[in-house]
C-alpha cells in the first residue's frame, strides 16, 4: 500500500470503532517480534492535558540527550503527526510500509472470531512500536488513546505512570460517574511503577490512591507531594515555582499558556523528577535539562497564536467541558477587559454542548456556531450550539451558524475586523482546529 491507500485502510478499520481488551494488540505485537519491550515507556493517561504533558516530558528527555519517541493522538492535520522520533515526524512511506507489513495479522485475527478484527487505533499502535524499535528509541512517551485499563497502549510496563486531570468524557464508553472514569485511568498502574498524578478531584484521587497502594505503585500527588505555585502567566506561557523529587526547588517556564498549563508543567517536571530518581538509566537528567525541555516544548492547537495583527487569532482544542472551563479561564486571564471577542465554535455530538457554552459564552460577544467536516464521532448540531450559546451568558452573545468551517472562519474574521475585535477565537473541537489549521496555513 501507498500512503493515501494505507489512510483509506486505517479508514476501513476505524469502522469497528474502540473495542475494550488488549488482545488483538498483543496478537499484533507479537506478530511483528514485540517490538515495544526495545525501549523504556512514560505512560500518560487521564481527561484533559495528556497530550501537553506529554510533549513535555519528550522535550526535557530529548533537551537531556535521550533519543525520544512520542506517540499522541488525535492529530490534527496529518496522521503521521502522531508518530515522531526525537520531534520529527514518521515518513509517510514508512508509516504506509509498516501498516503494509500488520495486515496479514489484521486478516488473520479478523477470521478468528475468538479475536476479532483490529481497531485502526490498534494498528496505528503497533506501527508505531515497530517505527520506534527501527530507530533505536531510548524511551518512549506514550499518551493513551481512551481511558486507560483497555486501551491498546496499556501493553507496556513503563519507567513512570502519569495520570492527568481526570473529568467526565467519554461516558459511553468509561463510565457515568467521575469514580467509574477514574477507575478505568488508573488501570495503567502497574505493580511496583511509581505513579505520578496530576491535580485531581477528591473523588478521583481516591480512586487512584487505592489502586496505587493495591499494585504496590509509589504515587507522587501533584499539590499534595510536590508544591507548585503560579509566578505569572501571560501570551508567552506560563512561569511556575515547584519543588521536585530530584531536583528541588525550580522555577521553569513552559511556552503553553494557562493555569491548567501551569499544573500540567508540574506534573510532567514531578515525572521527570521521579524518572531522574528512580532510573539509573534516566538519572543524566539536570535541572539545565529541565528548564531548557519545558521551555521549548510546543502543543499545537493549544491556545496557539497564529495572528496577532490586526487582532489575535487563537486555536483552543479545548474539547469538554473541562477544556472549555481552562480555556475561558486563561481567556480571562490573559486577555483581562479585553472586548469584544469572537468565538469560532463547533463541537463532537458526544459532548456537553450546554456546559460548554457555560464556560465560554459569557468570555464572548460573538459566536459564530459551525461543525468541522470529520470527527469520531458525528458534529453536534450548529443550530443547537447557537441556542446553547444564546442561553448561557446575560446578555446573550449575537449567535450565528455557518457552515462548513471555512466559512464560518471567513465570517468570524469579518465580525472581528468589523467590530474592531481584541481576539477571535476557534475552539471546541480538535477536528475543527485542525481543518482551520490547514485553512489558515493555505
Amino acid at each position: 500500500m501507498n500512503y493515501e491507500e494505507t489512510m483509506e485502510y486505517l479508514a476501513a478499520l476505524a469502522r469497528f470503532g474502540v473495542k475494550p481488551g488488549l488482545r488483538r494488540t498483543s496478537a499484533l505485537l507479537d506478530f511483528a517480534g514485540q517490538p515495544q519491550q526495545r525501549m523504556k515507556h512514560v505512560h500518560i493517561a487521564g481527561t484533559n492535558g495528556k497530550g501537553s504533558v506529554a510533549v513535555m516530558i519528550e522535550s526535557v528527555l530529548r533537551a537531556a540527550g535521550y533519543r525520544t519517541g512520542l506517540y499522541t493522538s488525535p492529530h490534527l492535520q496529518r496522521y503521521t503527526e502522531r508518530i515522531r522520533v526525537c520531534g520529527q515526524e514518521i515518513p509517510q512511506d514508512e508509516l504506509a510500509a509498516l501498516v503494509t507489513s500488520l495486515a496479514p495479522a489484521v486478516r488473520r485475527l479478523a477470521d478468528d472470531p475468538s479475536v476479532g478484527a483490529p481497531t485502526e487505533f490498534e494498528v496505528a499502535t503497533a506501527a508505531c512500536f515497530q517505527w520506534f524499535a527501527s530507530q533505536q528509541v531510548e524511551i518512549a512517551v506514550v499518551e493513551v488513546g481512551l481511558g486507560g485499563r483497555y486501551d491498546s497502549t496499556n501493553v507496556i510496563t513503563p519507567e513512570v505512570s502519569v495520570i492527568t486531570h481526570i473529568a467526565m468524557d467519554h461516558m459511553d464508553k468509561l463510565g457515568n460517574t467521575l469514580r467509574e472514569i477514574a477507575s478505568d485511568k488508573a488501570g495503567i498502574i502497574k505493580p511496583g511503577v511509581p505513579v505520578v498524578a496530576g491535580p485531581q478531584e477528591p473523588e478521583a484521587m481516591a480512586v487512584l490512591e487505592d489502586a496505587a497502594q493495591c499494585a504496590g505503585a509509589p504515587l507522587t500527588a501533584v499539590g499534595r507531594d510536590v508544591s507548585f505555585s503560579v509566578v505569572s502567566i501571560d501570551m508567552k506561557g506560563a512561569t511556575v515555582d515547584m519543588d521536585l523529587p530530584s531536583f528541588g526547588p525550580v522555577r521553569a517556564t513552559t511556552g503553553l499558556v494557562g493555569e491548567h498549563q501551569a499544573a500540567n508543567c508540574a506534573t510532567a517536571a514531578a515525572a521527570l523528577g521521579v524518572l531522574a530518581g528512580s532510573s539509573e538509566a534516566l538519572a543524566s537528567i539536570s535541572l539545565d535539562d529541565l528548564r531548557r525541555g519545558l521551555a521549548a516544548a510546543a502543543n499545537p492547537g493549544r491556545f496557539e497564536v497564529v495572528s496577532s495583527d490586526p487582532f489575535l487569532v487563537i486555536l483552543d482544542g479545548a474539547h469538554n467541558p473541562d477544556g472549555a472551563r481552562a480555556l475561558a479561564a486563561a481567556i480571562e486571564r490573559v486577555l483581562p477587559g479585553l472586548r469584544p471577542r469572537v468565538l469560532v465554535v463547533a463541537c463532537s455530538r458526544d459532548k456537553h454542548v450546554g456546559e460548554m457554552m457555560q464556560a465560554l459564552a459569557p468570555c464572548f460577544d460573538v459566536v459564530v456556531a459551525t461543525a468541522a467536516g470529520h470527527t469520531r464521532s458525528g458534529a453536534a448540531d450548529p443550530e443547537a450550539l447557537a441556542t446553547a450559546a444564546r442561553a448561557a451568558a446575560e446578555p446573550p452573545p449575537e449567535a450565528y451558524v455557518k457552515t462548513p468551517a471555512h466559512d464560518a472562519v471567513r465570517l468570524g474574521l469579518a465580525i472581528a475586523r468589523k467590530r474592531q475585535a481584541a481576539a477571535m477565537v476557534v475552539a471546541g473541537s480538535l477536528y475543527l482546529v485542525g481543518e482551520v489549521r490547514d485553512i489558515w496555513r493555505s
